[in-house]
């Protein structure tokens, strides 16, 4: 069901839910970015909650379980009350805050930004009441995606970006002030020559755990959707299969939903014969079977699929080029 013409949700580790039933999402207008609220179940009609000048690229927010909003804009993070009042609380000195993205704490009162200075980048927490921020990391890579453990926030997990293929180590953590990378995707690898290219991970809520997707475009195997621990347990392979591109876990647990690069039967792997298509999968895993919930579009950012569950687990939401954010009752 179509619930926001035009408009797309936020990053996949982020979340625009609000309320028992809401979700902010994102629509480009001719004059303005404007992020709007509509139920995702039950009825009610659009509300907009706060309009930004035009952006020169893809929007992304993250609101906490306390409604307060955080984003990046005009080099600062802006943090405030969802559809109040929003105010640049920092902003660094000499580095450039990096890729638009921005977590927030379950309280709200901190925040997670990435910024870049040249050869340099480095992740910081800020706390929102004091503008005060906390240096995590500072590597020579580039480093981004920030996110907290929903299940522990001790626990901060960012990402080393770039082409996945060229990518050892994508997957880290930071935790009482030590960084580290979580998945070793060689010792994983059938392969030990090669590295199992990896992406687009979220961090769970239900254990201290992070689902990365394994490509199929990936030189090496097994390919599928991973969970790794940062507290040594070992990664486990739990679902196979070679076109998975983005992914969520359930807030239990025991579900994911992912989208995939072409028809998720379709011959090859990867983008081969994907002729635009991507289709989204409730992934079951404890045996990782899946079911079949819809096909959608294969584009560009914005309108990746994102496929993410509702807050209860009850639904899964999900992006369509040319149409909108639709939701999908499981």
């Amino acid at each position: 069901m179509l619930i926001a013409a035009g408009a797309h949700l936020t990053y996949p580790h982020c979340s625009g839910f609000h309320g028992s039933d809401r979700v902010a999402v994102v629509r480009y207008d001719r004059d303005a970015t404007r992020i709007v609220s509509v139920p995702w179940r039950g009825s009610g009609s659009p509300e907009v909650l706060h309009s930004l000048a035009p952006q020169a690229k893809p929007f992304w927010f993250d609101v906490s379980p306390t409604n307060r909003i955080g984003y990046v804009s005009g080099g600062a993070l802006h943090v405030g009350d969802l559809g109040g009042a929003v105010t640049p609380v920092w902003r660094h000195d000499t580095m450039t805050l990096d890729d638009d993205l921005t977590g927030l704490s379950a309280d709200g009162r901190r925040a997670l930004v990435a910024a870049h200075d040249g050869p340099r980048y480095a992740g910081f927490e800020v706390d929102v009441a004091t503008g005060t921020a906390t240096t995590l990391y500072e590597v020579d890579w580039w480093a981004n995606h920030l996110q907290y453990c929903r299940h522990d926030e001790r626990w901060i997990g960012f990402s080393h970006e770039g082409p996945a293929l060229d990518v050892p180590d994508r997957v880290w953590s930071w935790h009482g002030g030590r960084i580290a990378c979580v998945l070793d995707q060689r010792a994983v690898s059938e392969d030990r020559s090669r590295f199992v290219a990896v992406g687009h991970e979220v961090w769970c809520r239900h254990d201290a755990a992070v689902l990365a997707v394994a490509y199929g475009d990936s030189a090496a195997g097994p390919r599928g959707l991973w969970l790794a621990y940062p507290d040594g347990r070992p990664a486990r392979l739990v679902s196979p299969g070679n076109r998975y591109w983005h992914c969520d876990v359930s807030p239990d647990g025991r579900y994911a939903v992912a989208d995939t690069t072409g028809p998720a039967d379709a011959p090859g792997r990867g983008w081969r014969n994907a002729a635009g298509v991507s289709d989204v999968l409730l992934v079951d895993l404890a045996d990782g079977s899946t079911r079949h919930l819809a096909r959608t579009t294969a584009a560009n950012h914005p309108w990746h699929p994102h496929p993410v569950f509702s807050p209860d687990g009850s639904a899964v939401l999900y992006n369509h080029l040319g149409r909108g954010t639709v939701v999908c009752p499981l």
